[in-house]
């Protein structure tokens, strides 16, 4: 009952606002367009690079999302309120890996169509298996992001702390997660790449682990 209770007031904050959704949608746009006029000269070259740059674009529009939402959490040191309400701490740390991955989907259910509009990104593939690569890579993002945000917070270089640390935490799951869309595009199936999905997998499941035990000891001063 007091996750639901952190996530809706996550969700309800969120809808509020709009910082980091709409933040997210135009910054997702902005680089889908400007891949589109790049690329557009070698439309067949370009589907090879194609699952990188969209894995690409979700890294940098999940870092700006992070940096958006936890901007908020410093108006008026409500972040230290949070810290010191009677809620489990991990709680908090699950619920804003919920909120902000639900964010991530919201993002890319918004800006995928484009890529097919403009990128000539074929949906007619096995859009179950690139669902669930897409579910479970986020988790990772998230679960990764907030973590790491959680850290930068409460330091004055937070903005530009988040960044570097997430780059190398990331790179495993991003190279992971460009491999099996790049095989799935080719029409292989998940027994090609299961040492991928293991990569990713480990990685959602060992950060979120870590960030639910260690979230109340990283978030202080």
């Amino acid at each position: 009952m007091q996750l639901l209770t952190l996530i809706n007031k996550e969700l309800r904050q969120e809808m509020r606002s709009k910082e980091s959704i709409v933040s997210m949608t135009v910054f997702g746009v902005t680089v889908i367009l400007l891949f589109a006029f790049a690329f557009n000269a070698a439309p067949v070259e370009f589907q090879r690079f194609l699952p990188g740059l969209i894995w690409m674009t979700y890294l940098f529009v999940s870092i700006l999302g992070l940096l958006r939402s936890f901007a908020s959490e410093k108006e008026m040191d409500a972040f230290a309120a949070l810290l010191s309400s009677p809620v489990d701490r991990g709680n908090i740390f699950l619920a804003k890996l919920i909120s902000f991955w639900i964010f991530i989907i919201g993002t890319q259910l918004l800006t995928m169509p484009l890529f097919s509009a403009f990128l000539n990104l074929r949906l007619g593939i096995n859009i179950s298996l690139l669902t669930g690569v897409f579910i479970l890579t986020d988790w990772s993002i998230a679960a990764i992001g907030v973590m790491v945000s959680g850290m930068g917070l409460r330091t004055r270089m937070g903005e530009v702390l988040v960044p570097v640390l997430l780059f190398p935490l990331l790179s495993p799951v991003l190279i992971g997660a460009t491999k099996i869309t790049a095989g799935i595009f080719r029409g292989e199936t998940l027994a090609d790449f299961n040492f991928w999905v293991m990569i990713i997998l480990t990685f959602a499941v060992i950060f979120t682990l870590v960030g639910y035990l260690t979230f109340g000891s990283i978030s202080e001063e």
